[in-house]
């Protein structure tokens, strides 16, 4: 049976499944393909197109909502958070297409690389090609497109890097 096939019989269960049962979406997920860590929580409204194209680490999280268009690669380390309505898209088309139907050999496609300890804010846009370096906090409604430095926080449309990120000890 197609990996293609098992995800549309069992979609519908990982849709399904109470929210606290993150076991049994990581173990659909599994079955078709994906390499999810045994610590990932993934909300049964994410939507999930190809999930043999995504790769989460340990500790990470796909808040509710989160749209992952895996025509290609998407890898997302440990200790992330995709929060709600961020989407990750590895195809999309080019701006300046005709309206109509998509010629496609002018999509962008590309594979999306999200570093340990990252945290894509609510509903993000994350472009086909981009790299979040590790530590890197993406602002709420940011467009992320190519590459972020690490541990700095970015903001806006196109992202950019606005300042450092430092923590603070609260116990000094």
């Amino acid at each position: 049976m197609s990996r293609a096939l098992l995800w549309w019989m069992l979609r519908p269960v990982f849709r399904l499944s109470p929210t606290p049962l993150h076991g049994i979406r990581r173990r659909i997920l599994r079955l078709c393909g994906a390499r999810i860590a045994p610590t990932t929580k993934i909300r049964p409204s994410v939507r999930i197109d190809r999930p043999w194209n995504l790769s989460a680490g340990h500790l990470t999280i796909f808040g509710d909502r989160a749209d992952l268009r895996l025509d290609q690669r998407v890898d997302v380390g440990d200790r992330c958070v995709i929060s709600q309505y961020v989407t990750l898209a590895t195809v999309c088309t080019e701006p300046d297409q005709p309206a109509g139907r998509p010629d496609p050999n002018l999509l962008r496609r590309g594979p999306i690389t999200i570093e340990d300890d990252c945290w894509v804010a609510t509903d993000a846009f994350v472009m086909p090609g981009s790299t979040i370096h590790a530590g890197t906090v993406v602002g709420a409604r940011a467009l992320v497109e190519g590459e972020l430095p690490g541990w700095s926080i970015a903001v806006g449309e196109p992202a950019r890097a606005i300042k450092p990120r430092a923590f603070v000890n609260p116990a000094s």
